[in-house]
């Protein structure tokens, strides 16, 4: 998730004494310069281990991962677990609104523009240059294939629209639409707009008799959300969330997370889709904005993070953790199976889902010990805030 930008707050009311200090439990910390929301954070942080969760498969031999699963028995349980985290992409542009909306733009907001963009696109460059050179030697190394101008352009669009890097181009879009329009945010009519657009990347992304693209080539499908968190700022409807009954929501999400599940299987089994748990479907749409209201009603005080900072970390993390996934994993599940005759290759439900939990954990580990190096050292522009 891109970095907040906290020199560009609105906010200057000064707190005396401790930042904390007269803060009610749930209510906004106040500085001299930018106010912290706590929720932000937590939302930031589960949804970080989210992404890193859903992106973490298993070795299938080679073979297509989609058509492994409709060989296993009990598959229903691994997309169970994968619709669980299925809520931190849309959360991540409610958040980039909610910030946003938190932000001076004034009369200029391309100039507060250029400024996001000077401060997101280095780090994001950088480690993209990175991940590309790296893949031209893994495949150079493993399959060694002829090189030439339109393998370094499948590959560029391979990386660019089907790897994690999606996000940030994708970002970058939906904030020059929103800062564009910054006039119209209030307005429920540019809101409802974005809507249909989002609906229209809905229908021919996930239920079209198409099925061949997915949520990373939707460029234009989370503005909504965007705005979205825009509104939900500008309107208050914090204040109004913190008193939705507790038993309530919470029965809300449970059904729209079974009827998230009973779409997925309905998805995986009835239809030629290869992307069943789509984030772009409806009832995923549904079970995320619900998420993030139920993470928001939650969070009462500041959380204690322990060793991790969401507000440092988290984009460091989206920018590395891929390349542990790509080529770290692999070399190591390699070397096990020669040292050990350990294989990976399974059709196994329950060994399925535990390679998935310890590739995961070794991965967001592994991310986040490289990021705080990274941040300690000051490398790879990644920002310090």
């Amino acid at each position: 998730m891109p970095p907040h930008d906290s020199t560009a707050s609105n906010n200057t009311n000064k707190v005396p004494g401790t930042l904390n200090e007269g803060v009610t439990p749930g209510h906004p910390i106040k500085s001299a310069t930018k106010v912290i929301y706590p929720f932000v954070d937590l939302i930031r942080f589960i949804a970080t281990i989210g992404i890193v969760f859903i992106h973490t498969e298993i070795s299938v031999g080679g073979s297509d991962f989609n058509t492994v699963l409709h060989h296993v028995k009990h598959v229903e349980y691994y997309l169970l677990l994968r619709q669980l985290f299925k809520f931190s992409t849309i959360c991540y542009f409610l958040i980039a609104g909610f910030l946003l909306a938190d932000k001076t733009i004034g009369s200029n907001p391309f100039t507060y523009y250029m400024r996001r963009l000077n401060i997101i696109a280095k780090p994001y460059i950088l480690a993209f240059a990175i991940f590309i050179a790296a893949l031209l030697i893994y495949s150079y190394i493993t399959v060694k294939p002829v090189i030439d101008f339109q393998y370094l352009y499948n590959l560029f669009k391979y990386a660019m629209f089907y790897t994690a890097f999606w996000y940030i181009p994708n970002y970058l879009i939906c904030l020059l639409v929103i800062v564009g329009f910054y006039k119209y945010v209030n307005s429920l009519y540019f809101g409802g707009f974005l809507f249909f657009v989002t609906l229209g990347y809905t229908y021919f992304n996930v239920y079209s008799d198409n099925y061949t693209s997915s949520h990373t080539t939707a460029l234009f499908g989370f503005v909504f959300y965007m705005w979205l968190g825009v509104y939900i700022k500008k309107k208050d409807l914090v204040s109004k969330i913190k008193h939705i009954n507790m038993a309530l929501l919470g029965g809300i999400l449970l059904l729209i997370f079974v009827l998230s599940n009973l779409e997925t299987w309905y998805l995986f089994n009835y239809t030629h889709t290869h992307d069943s748990i789509n984030t772009l479907r409806i009832t995923n749409q549904l079970y995320s904005v619900t998420i993030f209201i139920f993470l928001i009603r939650c969070c009462g005080k500041a959380p204690n993070f322990g060793i991790f900072n969401p507000r440092q970390e988290t984009y460091g993390i989206y920018l590395y953790h891929t390349f542990f996934i790509f080529f770290v994993i692999p070399v190591l599940e390699s070397w096990i199976t020669r040292q050990f005759h350990i294989g990976f290759f399974s059709y196994n439900i329950y060994k399925i889902i535990l390679i998935t939990l310890v590739n995961f954990v070794f991965c967001y580990f592994a991310s986040t010990a490289l990021v705080k190096l990274l941040l300690r050292l000051k490398l790879g522009y990644l920002p310090q805030h």
